[in-house]
């Protein structure tokens, strides 16, 4: 008998029992992976001997066992083996490792990948392992409920839901673990206040930060801190890419208008390789990053250590590429190793330029594809909001520049040399934008420079980008419609373009959002802080700064932050949380749905201004 005949007649035989045993098999692994995720968090967020840490490794590696039974299993019951490798090309390559790693280590006491991945700076390689492949095999496990329709009926709901969803579950899971005894060097771990602060900080990707990341956090802390910046930052750049896989599942076309304000219009009927190319486009774009800090940091002081030195270029390629603006270097990027490198400056400054572009964008100026056709056609130029994106990101920070660089010369720039003048002024350009990475004092910028900040901080980055503001789409638009008011036209255009009177209306509608927005939240903190203002050590300008820059997500602070109340740091996480969720989107989950549009009310007129 050959083996196409038996494996045919083998999967008849299976064939009647094959749903109910993958149903059994699907509900038993989401038991075992929420319970090894827990027995992880057990045993990473608390203190244990070594018996019962023993222990709590043999109920991890019993779940390892289970997930390869699991994958043999799938195996036998799918008709065609060589598409199911195909198909979970990356999860057998996991599971042959975790084979073979799993007998090495049974039989011969050691593991095969250890020494190479010590050899790159990866002492702990063991306890990276096991986290990854957990977490791996979760996130598989969603993404097949999910695929398989068993959460239609969940994820039927409003787009702004489901993200707001996404941002307060990746909070309180974030604040859960930043609370964990093992996670900071303050006995007992952080208090409430302070990790959910700390968690909306690094899931908006905004910086702000009323404890010393450096000193008090312990190296369990700052991964935890690494892992909700890049969930943060990759959940607001593409998460508009994935409604649109999502919506084939179970998002009702009626909420494409909603999708509209998370991903260009243009890409709605690219679904199958948007979100693919989002990913990958980001990881390559902060392995670069971080492959050119370790370069460009150096081997001496903090860095001389080289799993040091790794760590550092891994935290601060992502927080600069995802426009978080958090460090795990004492006094951030002004630590003195730091300061002074105009290397890693031009780096981290490549960083916020392309994370704050938007990656739609991104991929449409320096995609292979798009390159050869626009070199083949030449007529053909970048897509209408890449220009908008570009030419308005560039323009705000030449402008920021100019400023800084002429008013700043006897202040924070002052025996810098031309050089460190044009580099700081460039980068503190950019960080005021959207990052938060500063190289000068910010309490020591003179207050002109401070508020045109707020300016730029109000405006923001791109859409679709992982910064904040009002973004930049909406402030062209808005000098779109101001210069076709002035000049007498009917229609709003803007690169050549006519702007629909429906994307005006939105933007106006944004930026008085998030005008009234930050009023509120100012209003709230100058009676938070009432005793601070008093005090005489901050002033109301100091309150507007840190306002501002928490609803942009930005992170600059005049040092306002670590000095704030209870009832203050609160105020700034609602901040946060509307920054990084959006105006719009808040609205929208506020608004009351009109039965029906299609009326008119009579016209009438009045003066206005």
């Amino acid at each position: 008998m050959s083996f196409s005949t038996f494996r045919e007649s083998t999967n008849i035989r299976l064939y009647e029992s094959k749903e109910t045993v993958l149903r059994v098999l699907r509900v038993l692994s989401m038991i075992v992976s929420l319970s090894a995720l827990g027995v992880m968090v057990y045993y990473y967020g608390f203190n244990h001997d070594n018996e019962f840490k023993d222990f709590l490794l043999k109920l991890m590696e019993g779940s390892f066992g289970f997930y390869i039974a699991r994958f043999i299993i799938r195996y036998v019951y799918h008709f065609n083996p060589k598409q199911y490798f195909k198909s979970n090309w990356f999860e057998t390559i996991i599971m042959i490792l975790l084979l073979v790693e799993g007998i090495a280590y049974n039989v011969f006491d050691t593991l095969v990948l250890e020494p190479i991945f010590v050899g790159l700076g990866f002492a702990d390689f063991g306890d990276f392992s096991t986290i990854f492949i957990q977490l791996f095999i979760f996130v598989i496990l969603i993404i097949n409920i999910i695929t398989r329709g068993t959460m239609n009926s969940w994820i039927k709901i409003h787009p702004a839901l489901l993200f707001t969803i996404s941002i307060l579950s990746m909070t309180l899971v974030g604040a859960f673990l930043l609370s964990l005894p093992e996670m900071s060097n303050i006995p007992g771990g952080l208090n409430v206040t302070d990790s959910i602060f700390m968690a909306m900080s690094s899931v908006s990707v905004t910086g702000l930060t009323t404890i010393n990341v450096a000193q008090t956090l312990t190296l369990k802390g700052q991964v935890i801190m690494l892992f909700m910046i890049k969930l943060g930052g990759l959940n607001t750049i593409a998460f508009g890419a994935l409604l649109l896989v999502v919506a084939k599942f179970g998002v009702s076309l009626k909420y494409h208008e909603v999708i509209e304000d998370f991903v260009n219009q243009d890409s709605i009927g690219k679904t199958n390789s948007m979100l693919t190319k989002i990913i990958l486009w980001s990881v390559s774009i902060e392995a670069i990053g971080i492959g050119l800090l370790y370069f460009a940091f150096g081997n001496e002081g903090v860095f001389a250590d080289d799993s040091d030195r790794l760590f550092q270029s891994i935290f601060h390629g992502i927080s600069g590429f995802n426009n978080a603006g958090l460090s795990t270097l004492d006094g951030g990027m002004m630590h003195p190793d730091v300061q002074d490198n105009y290397l890693v400056h031009g780096i981290v400054m490549g960083l916020f330029f392309l994370g704050g572009l938007g990656m739609i964008y991104v991929i449409d100026i320096f995609s292979f594809g798009k390159l050869r056709e626009r070199m083949a056609t030449p007529w053909k130029t970048i897509d209408f909001g890449t220009k908008i994106s570009l030419y308005f990101t560039l323009g705000l920070l030449l402008f920021g520049a100019i400023v800084f660089f002429t008013l700043e010369q006897n202040h924070t720039l002052e025996g810098t040399g031309f050089t460190g003048d044009l580099v700081y002024s460039f980068y503190q350009s950019m960080t005021t934008r959207n990052a938060g990475f500063n190289v000068v004092e910010t309490s020591a910028i003179s207050l002109p420079v401070l508020i045109i900040f707020l300016f730029l901080m109000f405006v923001g980055a791109s859409s679709g980008s992982a910064g904040g503001g009002i973004r930049t789409s909406t402030f062209a638009v808005m000098c779109a419609s101001v210069v076709a008011t002035i000049q007498g036209k009917k229609r709003t255009e803007l690169f050549k373009r006519s702007i629909p009177n429906d994307t005006v209306m939105k933007a106006y509608s944004i930026f008085i959002f998030f005008a009234i927005g930050n009023l509120v939240g100012i209003f709230a903190l100058a009676i938070t802080e009432a005793d601070l203002l008093a005090s005489g050590s901050f002033d109301f300008m100091d309150i507007i700064f840190e306002h501002v820059s928490a609803a942009s997500t930005v992170g600059l602070s005049t040092g306002l932050t670590p000095e704030v109340s209870t009832a203050g740091k609160y105020v700034l996480i609602m901040a946060m949380f509307i920054g990084r969720a959006g105006t719009l989107t808040i609205a929208y989950l506020l608004g009351k749905k009109l039965i029906s549009t299609n009326y008119k009310y009579p016209y009438a007129n009045t003066m206005v201004g």
